[in-house]
């Protein structure tokens, strides 16, 4: 009967209240970890570092090195080509025109495949540099050290903004256009007047085509 009672009800109340504020407490001050880290993250990896002007710089760079070689294999070509037609005594000729047209096609397509790549380089390059502002963000959420988070991020950014494009030299661009007269006609020259012969034989409307002789 004389035994100690226990706390009372108002006791164990204030004891509830005070660990509830000290969990509040450490919340507060975890979550202002995590913005101090998500803000530092965020701004290095920004657009101050990477907008539009890295980007552009990037695609410019793998441009500048790939367009003078395609223009050099063109102009190449067309002097290849152009040396050919003077050697067939066509240099003047209907086919000249039509080779020079096969030329210029394969310049246009190879032009379009030479941009389209420093276009899927740059979009390659946006992904990665994404890509390590999230491990960014990971490993800030997993270590809750703002400070660690935000020097490996550093680390990220320096590495990011060291990337060149990964060029190299072109392949052969160009399919060469054979050109000849004589003993053989060359396929450019031949296509064309085999083209032009159908279409007059078919205009005269007389039978010659299914004529054997």
């Amino acid at each position: 009967m004389g035994g100690k009672s226990g706390p009372s009800n108002n006791q164990m109340v204030q004891f509830e209240m005070q660990q509830a504020q000290e969990a509040k407490q450490k919340e507060n001050k975890r979550q202002a970890r995590l913005d101090q880290g998500k803000s530092a993250i965020d701004t290095l990896f920004g657009p101050e570092n990477f907008g539009d002007d890295f980007y552009n710089k990037y695609q410019k760079a793998e441009l500048d090195y790939t367009m003078p070689q395609l223009q050099t294999q063109y102009d190449t070509a067309k002097n290849s080509m152009t040396y050919d037609l003077a050697r067939a005594g066509t240099l003047r000729s209907s086919a000249a025109g039509y080779a020079q047209g096969l030329l210029e096609n394969q310049n246009a397509v190879n032009e379009a495949g030479v941009r389209a790549k420093a276009d899927t380089d740059t979009a390659a390059l946006r992904q990665s540099i994404a890509s390590q502002q999230q491990q960014a963000y990971n490993q800030l959420y997993s270590t809750e050290d703002p400070t660690v988070a935000a020097n490996t991020a550093a680390s990220s950014v320096a590495n990011a903004q060291l990337q060149q494009p990964n060029t190299g030299a072109l392949g052969d661009m160009f399919k060469p256009i054979a050109i000849g007269l004589g003993s053989a006609l060359a396929p450019v020259y031949g296509q064309y007047e085999q083209g032009k012969l159908l279409s007059s034989n078919t205009g005269r409307g007389d039978g010659s085509l299914t004529k054997n002789g």
